[in-house]
């Protein structure tokens, strides 16, 4: 599979007939329907415009149309799966998001890295993932319906969860309350109680792994650094080769003291230790330690403190601090003796939430707004004559990039550094209209006189500030449903909390990650 590759040139009409019979994508009515669209255009057009037309008319999804009229087939089909989008990649490889072609059943496809595929170690690792996959049957952990090898390589099929990460949630929506925490935490607790049981540990524990779907319902994924004790008869000495093929495995902000120092310690309690770290991340958005280096990190997880949630957090209950602090004892004889344990912790604590009471704040933080992956076209057929009459037979060209370089954004910062940065990310993801001012009054002088389609706004500027130039907009009938983005250094759950009650649409470190902009801004202003 390559990677997305936008070439948008000018695109023969039979270049495209061609390319969408070879694809298979179609078949029957709207095949012929299809066809008779593009008969119906100049013998030349833009592909740009083309790939958002077949996408726009429902035949196929946005990731499929653009593969079409690039010429990129090979990117259309995993062994029997039709891929509908890119949903994320990483070192090991690329997951999709894809329907089996006869069971019509939405999954999520992992697909091995090209490159990796000569390395033993990676592929071991893979193979590992995927029989550890098949062994798992709960339901707080991502089902694996399939697994095989095809010209993409090596792949496994999983459950489709159409949700976000908790890293993701909290980075783009701040801390979450300690209850809410609680409640998450508990539902990966009793999913890791079952891998347990069946004798694995997962040893990636970190909110990343951690997926949740807009009704509450949390899944672990990702198993590729599990290591299985002698329940199903692996051995202590590939294990060991493993992982000295690979130097220290896992994630230095979220890892344990003995599996960076020693690891023939490490057994069950390491994912009590990385699910402790975890609930830290919940609710103070940011890890329990921060290093200047990864190893100095790892360090402060063996030498210091334990940070108190009772002192860093107003409103923390004592229950809560109390487990959170006997998962991540420093000694694995000091945590919680076994993941049941933790399991009944939680349970007799009375801080979790009820279903209604999860949807509740999930709904209150938009979760919903971060679910940015393109839903399956509609089943519907076009009717020609819409389609006709919607697509003019000469179009002017017209790209997802032109489109967003069309609207007009409003950037305010007292940084001059802060606000180059947060163009060139803007410039970078189509937005070419960028205004930018330094105070606060100069925005508000510039809202008065003009007209902006999405406002970026830091929190610190003189005059009116960030906070209070959010609470003008909602009140300004012409901004009251302006996306707007607030940008911050702000940690603190109840400062975050109260930010959000002000109406910004996104809150986003100040750092402006491209990709933390990109799915907030994706479903917001849609690509073709």
């Amino acid at each position: 599979m390559t990677g997305d590759s936008h070439s948008y040139d000018l695109l023969l009409r039979e270049t495209l007939r061609e390319r969408l019979e070879a694809s298979s994508l179609l078949m029957g009515e709207e095949l012929a329907q299809s066809l008779k669209w593009i008969d119906a255009q100049s013998s030349k057009f833009d592909a740009s415009w083309a790939a958002q037309s077949l996408a726009t008319q429902g035949w196929m999804t946005p990731f499929q149309a653009r593969a079409v009229c690039d010429g990129r087939l090979s990117d259309l089909q995993i062994g029997n799966y039709d891929i509908l989008d890119k949903l994320g990649s990483g070192g090991m490889g690329t997951v999709y998001k894809a329907r089996h072609r006869r069971m019509k059943r939405i999954v999520a496809v992992k697909v091995l890295a090209a490159s990796l595929g000569d390395n033993q170690s990676f592929v071991q690792r893979f193979q590992r993932e995927v029989e550890t996959a098949a062994r798992l049957s709960h339901p707080n952990i991502v089902t694996a319906h399939d697994a095989d090898v095809c010209e993409a390589g090596n792949y496994l099929v999983m459950e489709f969860i159409d949700g976000a990460d908790l890293d993701r949630l909290v980075r783009l929506r701040g801390a979450l309350s300690p209850r809410l925490a609680a409640t998450l935490i508990l539902q990966a607790a009793r999913g890791l109680e079952h891998a347990h049981a069946q004798g694995i540990i997962h040893r990636d524990i970190k909110p990343a792994n951690l997926l949740l779907d807009s009704a509450g319902s949390l899944k672990i994924t990702d198993l590729g650094l599990v290591c299985t004790t002698d329940l199903f008869g692996e051995s202590d000495s590939e294990e060991s080769t493993l992982t000295k093929a690979d130097g220290i495995l896992g994630t230095v902000d979220f890892m344990p003291p003995e599996q960076a120092f020693n690891l023939s310690q490490v057994d069950h309690r390491a994912d009590i230790y990385s699910l402790g770290c975890t609930l830290f991340f919940l609710v103070m958005a940011r890890p329990p330690y921060g290093g200047e280096t990864p190893m100095e990190t790892l360090l402060m997880h063996k030498q210091e403190p334990i940070p108190s949630l009772l002192q860093l957090h107003t409103d923390m209950p004592f229950e809560l601090d109390d487990i959170y602090n006997r998962m991540i004892a420093k000694l694995p004889n000091d945590r919680f003796t076994t993941m049941s344990v933790v399991v009944r912790a939680f349970e007799r604590s009375g801080l979790t939430l009820s279903d209604a009471e999860v949807a509740d704040e999930l709904k209150q933080m938009r979760m919903s707004d971060l679910i940015s992956s393109p839903r399956p076209p509609s089943s519907a057929k076009p009717v020609p004559g819409i389609v006709e009459a919607a697509t003019p037979a000469r179009p002017s060209p017209v790209s997802a990039a032109r489109e967003r370089g069309s609207l007009t954004v409003l950037v305010a910062d007292s940084s001059l550094t802060a606000r180059v940065h947060i163009r060139n990310t803007l410039t970078n993801l189509g937005f070419t209209k960028v205004l930018d001012f330094s105070d606060g009054t100069k925005a508000m002088n510039a809202l008065a006189t003009q007209s902006f389609d999405l406002i970026v706004t830091g929190l610190n500027l003189s005059g009116v500030d960030g906070q209070e130039l959010i609470e003008h907009l909602r009140q300004t009938p012409n901004f009251a449903d302006t996306p707007v983005l607030l940008v911050t250094t702000e940690a603190a759950p109840a400062k975050r909390q109260a930010l959000r009650r002000v109406g910004a649409s996104a809150i986003i470190d100040k750092s402006f990650y491209a990709d933390e902009v990109r799915a907030v801004l994706d479903p917001l202003f849609p690509s073709a």
